[in-house]
C-alpha cells in the first residue's frame, strides 16, 4: 500500500501527541517509549546496514549499527526516526525473520517506496510542520539555526523548508 503525504503527516502528528512531544528538538526516547520499542546498538550488523527492526522478547527493537564511525548523531536520529516510520507505516516489516536490513544494496521497488515513506515520516516526526512554521516565523528560515534547533542535518531542514514552501518566502 502506498501512503499519501497527508496520511504520513497525520500518523506522525498522532505519535508525537501520544508521546507528549510539544517542542523541538523531538526527544526520540519519548517516541520510542510510547511505541514500546527498544533501541539496541549492535557492532556487527548484517548486510552493511545502518539499522533494522527486529522482534525482541514480547516487543520489537530498532537495532542500530554500533560500529558506524563518523556517522553523526543527527544522521543517527534520522535513521531512528526512519525505522519508527517503518514500524508505524509498515508493521509487517517488524515481523519477518531475519530482520529486514535498512540501507542495504538489495532493495526492491516496493522497498524503495516504503523507504521514501519512512523518510517522509522521519521528516514529519523530527521536523513537524507546525513547529517548523513557528520557528521560521520567530527566527526566519536560517538553515543553520533551524538545523541546530531541530537537531537535524542542514539538508534535512532545507528539504523540509522547501517542501513547506518556507525557504523561498523567507530566503536562505
Amino acid at each position: 500500500m502506498t501512503y499519501s503525504n497527508a496520511h504520513i503527516h497525520r500518523q506522525a502528528a498522532r505519535l508525537l501527541a501520544s508521546a507528549g512531544v510539544v517542542r523541538e528538538p523531538v526527544d526520540l526516547r519519548h517516541v520510542v517509549s510510547a511505541l514500546n520499542l527498544e533501541l539496541v546498538a549492535h557492532a556487527d550488523m548484517p548486510f552493511s546496514c545502518e539499522a533494522a527492526l527486529e522482534p525482541r522478547g514480547d516487543g520489537h527493537a530498532i537495532v542500530l549499527d554500533g560500529g558506524i564511525s563518523g556517522s553523526g548523531e543527527r544522521r543517527r536520529r534520522f535513521t531512528i526516526a526512519h525505522e519508527i516510520g517503518h514500524f508505524v507505516l509498515h508493521p509487517e516489516l517488524a515481523h519477518p525473520e531475519p530482520a529486514r536490513p535498512e540501507r542495504s544494496d538489495q532493495v526492491t521497488e516496493a522497498g524503495r517506496v516504503e523507504d521514501r515513506e519512512a523518510d517522509a515520516f522521519a521528516a514529519e516526526l523530527l521536523m513537524p510542520e507546525h513547529l517548523v512554521r513557528q520557528a521560521a516565523r520567530e527566527h526566519g528560515a536560517d538553515v543553520d539555526r533551524l538545523a541546530d534547533r531541530f537537531d537535524v542535518s542542514r539538508s534535512a531542514i532545507r528539504s523540509q523548508l522547501q517542501r513547506l514552501d518556507i525557504l523561498e518566502r523567507h530566503g536562505s
